[in-house]
């Protein structure tokens, strides 16, 4: 329990320091894709940069065409189009697919 609680400490502390480096990534996800795979992207962002969105990689939903991704699943959070700049704001991204019904 001793060691856990030093280690702790020093990993606080390093933190509180700004010493721990903070790197973010951007996440795509499918969102009931009926086939394929969504685009992923290696990047480690920190604060401050941007990232570019990426196409739909070789993502299909039956009956429905890709329409760019959102913040939220339900489609309720912030739309990005390919080829948008996102701010990297100190937190992971996360982004799904916006299917649109032919």
């Amino acid at each position: 329990m001793k060691k856990l609680l030093i280690i702790f400490s020093v990993v606080f502390l390093l933190f509180a320091c700004g010493e721990l480096p903070e790197n973010f990534h951007v996440n795509y996800y499918g969102n009931g894709q009926t086939s394929g795979f969504a685009p992923t992207d290696s990047t480690e962002y920190t604060s401050g940069q941007y990232a570019t969105v990426k196409d739909k990689h070789t993502l299909v939903k039956t009956g429905s065409e890709f329409g760019g991704w959102n913040t939220k699943a339900d489609n309720t959070g912030t739309h990005y189009d390919v080829g948008d700049q996102i701010e990297i704001r100190n937190i992971n991204i996360f982004l799904y697919a916006v299917w649109n019904a032919q």
